[in-house]
């Protein structure tokens, strides 16, 4: 088991922490985070999820777009 598991997590704490981070740093963490393929089985089951509840239909990438930037 990992530590953070067996710890209270501050996610205050962790957000200062991150700020603190240089631009390229953070994206060196975004993309370390997002690289593990855990992260996005729960990423992609979250947001399906999501697509289920506000019944928000199947779209192209440009609808998708068009409509997340109106």
């Amino acid at each position: 088991m990992s530590k953070a598991k067996e710890v209270e997590i501050n996610y205050e704490q962790i957000k200062k922490m991150i700020k603190q981070l240089d631009f390229e740093k953070k994206l060196t963490l975004i993309r370390e985070i997002v690289s593990e393929s855990e992260y996005r089985k729960g990423f992609y089951k979250y947001t399906e999820g999501l697509a289920k509840k506000y019944r928000i239909p199947k779209m192209s990438e440009e609808a998708l777009d068009e409509f997340l930037h109106k």
